[in-house]
């Protein structure tokens, strides 16, 4: 089942309506009621998709002992694609236009014949296609957290998402919205008095922007009032600075202590739109003197692969700082001894809580920052650790940039 085992990769979505009670027999009625084969939607293009269990992709009973875990739903989605290939088409169009060349005597078609073709090899693609000749099954997990009103989605891809969110909605008459980085820093506000401020915040530019450069109504986002994503960016770039030149462990929520490390993987892009993006892989990345270098060029991270312990626990991960997407999640392994496939599940679970709970925690250290007004003093330090241009590793200010 897709949350039980192996590496974790999900994006989160708020449940609209607070919490409900503990998942019962109704929940699982509904599941049922829109399965794959149910009442399934089909889209314009033939793509299906309804749940299924997540015993396996062609399972739809569904039950408390396969559904109802660790105080919340899993289950899984399933999309089925039924799109002819490209090639396969153009092959059918070919095979008509010589025929049509062949009957009619003449060296080439007129453009109202090689449209007919074309026609001709889209039917016969349908009639194959209502075949399920080119039917493509996908399964994604999905797991309702109801403890915290949240659903994890095993994919971020925008189709899967719009999918999901449009058959979420259907089957249990509540709106889910995508957890990025300016929805959970506005819901944070909202809880902390903040909201005059998170309202107001607009992107901090932690070096001098290029003469002519125009990024700040870029990078705001839609004009809805709500969308601050920029900060998903602005709080990696002040954890990179937090870690190395305070400390790699941080004292979050009610005094937990929560230490970071950032491991393997680093993708920074330019926070002007002026240069392109930069991919670094290296044990340490942040280390490296082409890190510093793209720092102080105008470049920002925006996906980092990180490790986080907490509670005698180590997490290993990659976080998308703007959509706030986890990737190949390495959960703590699970208890010594045998034990029932169920009871491995909700000890994930709990981890999976665990990692989210700590990663809102630095989020929201940084929010603390961010939104008060001692924000300029941070802002400025962070500068100058920038503008220094290299970072040694005893995690002090060093020497300029690496040419």
């Amino acid at each position: 089942m897709g949350f039980a085992s192996g590496t974790v990769t999900f994006k989160r979505f708020a449940v609209a309506g607070g919490t409900r009670k503990p998942a019962d027999e109704t929940l699982l009625e509904r599941l049922a009621g829109h399965a794959v084969d149910a009442d399934s939607i089909q889209t314009a293009d033939k793509t299906v998709y309804g749940w299924i269990s997540g015993e396996h992709i062609l399972d739809t009973l569904f039950n408390s002992s396969k559904n109802i875990v660790a105080d919340g739903l899993h289950f899984a989605l399933r999309v089925d694609t039924n799109k002819p290939p490209a090639d396969l088409l153009r092959s059918y169009r070919k095979i008509n236009e010589q025929a049509m060349l062949q009957a009619s005597g003449r060296e080439f078609l007129s453009k109202a014949e090689r449209r007919e073709a074309r026609e001709k090899a889209l039917v016969e693609a349908d009639k194959e296609a209502r075949k399920g000749a080119f039917r493509r099954m996908k399964q994604v997990p999905v797991f309702w957290d109801l403890q915290r009103s949240e659903v994890y989605l095993g994919s971020a891809a925008s189709t899967v998402v719009e999918h999901f969110m449009s058959l979420f909605r259907t089957t249990f008459d509540r709106a889910v919205t995508p957890i990025s980085s300016g929805e959970l820093a506005a819901r944070w506000a909202a809880r902390s008095g903040e909201g005059s401020a998170f309202d107001d915040c607009r992107p901090a530019f932690f070096v001098k922007p290029p003469e002519g450069a125009e990024p700040q109504d870029e990078l705001v986002g839609p004009a809805d009032g709500r969308s601050r994503d920029f900060l998903g960016t602005e709080w990696l770039t002040w954890l990179m600075y937090a870690s190395h030149v305070e400390s790699p462990t941080l004292t979050v929520g009610k005094g937990q202590a929560v230490t970071v490390l950032f491991e393997k993987t680093l993708q920074l892009e330019c926070a002007f739109r002026l240069g392109g993006s930069l991919a670094i892989s290296a044990e340490s990345p942040t280390h490296l003197p082409e890190t510093a270098v793209a720092l102080a060029g105008g470049k920002r991270p925006v996906r980092a692969g990180m490790q986080i312990a907490v509670n005698g626990d180590v997490y290993g991960l990659t976080v998308r700082g703007d959509a706030m997407n986890y990737g190949g999640v390495v959960l703590p392994p699970p208890s010594d001894g045998p034990q029932h496939p169920r009871v491995v599940l909700e000890e994930r679970i709990d981890h999976l809580r665990s990692l989210i709970e700590a990663s809102d925690g630095l989020f929201a250290a940084f929010l603390k920052k961010r939104l008060s007004s001692k924000w300029p003093q941070t802002l400025a330090a962070v500068r100058n650790w920038i503008a220094a241009g290299r970072h040694d590793d005893s995690g002090t200010v060093g020497l300029t940039a690496a040419s």
